[in-house]
């Protein structure tokens, strides 16, 4: 028997495009309760209107505390699903040439803001004894390539931070799971190439990636297990992707 996700009350971080934006609509499509986070006002509102379920968003930057205290705000004290969504990579630069700024945030939304999200809604998970934290992680998070050296050791740590979580929790009745997709169109590469449409366009060209539908498709299906099972990780590319580096063109 699947578990229902009727009514589960979600936070997804990184809601307004992409990954998140379609995990919002696929969760709608069961019924459940959105809180979606994100930085960009119009875009939130724009898909709350298209949301055939009750929702309520959270304008704000994911690292800022008050966005966070913002979140718990909202939910109450009650919450069932939390997912990891927000992250981003920026430049290709190896790291004597990268912007220091740019590590930074890097660090910021892929490693601190999850964790410290985490803290915050972790204890109300525990002491209903019940709750699923699913990361969206990167194949990144397993292998390494020039010019992705900060990108990829975010990864690497929220691979490390969602293993050791699970480890910490599943006596808790708490899942802790990973998606770990390989190349997937969305924005990502635009932010990568601060906003260069040619240069993230190039990235996809002569080969067909994922997309988000593709991504929030799987996570709806770790979601939907039995409570007494758990996906520990799904690593996902595209059929012409052999690695982080290898691909078919």
């Amino acid at each position: 028997m699947i578990n229902d996700l009727k009514n589960k009350r979600v936070i997804i971080t990184g809601a307004s495009a992409g990954i998140g934006r379609a995990l919002a609509q696929a969760l709608a499509s069961k019924q459940c309760e959105l809180f979606l986070v994100a930085r960009r006002e119009d875009k939130l509102k724009s898909l709350q209107n298209e949301l055939e379920c009750k929702s309520h968003i959270i304008v704000g930057d994911i690292n800022d505390v008050k966005t966070q205290e913002d979140i718990l705000k909202q939910i109450d004290g009650k919450i069932d699903i939390l997912i990891n969504n927000a992250g981003l990579a920026l430049g290709k630069d190896s790291v004597a040439h990268s912007e220091i700024s740019e590590m930074e945030q890097m660090i910021a939304t892929n490693i601190t803001s999850v964790f410290s999200l985490t803290r915050r809604v972790l204890p109300l998970m525990i002491q209903e004894e019940c709750g699923d934290i699913l990361n969206v992680c990167s194949i990144a998070g397993h292998n390494t390539y020039k010019g992705g050296a900060v990108y990829c050791a975010t990864k690497h740590a929220l691979h490390a931070f969602t293993k050791t979580l699970r480890e910490e929790t599943c006596h808790q009745n708490i899942r802790v799971m990973q998606i770990s997709p390989g190349m997937v169109d969305t924005e990502f590469s635009t932010v990568r190439f601060k906003g260069n449409k040619d240069q993230a366009d190039s990235v996809y060209q002569g080969m067909t990636p994922l997309y988000a539908d593709d991504i929030a498709r799987m996570m709806v299906f770790m979601l939907e297990q039995p409570k007494h099972v758990v996906i520990d990780e799904i690593i996902t590319m595209p059929t012409g992707q052999g690695s982080a580096t290898t691909v078919a063109r």
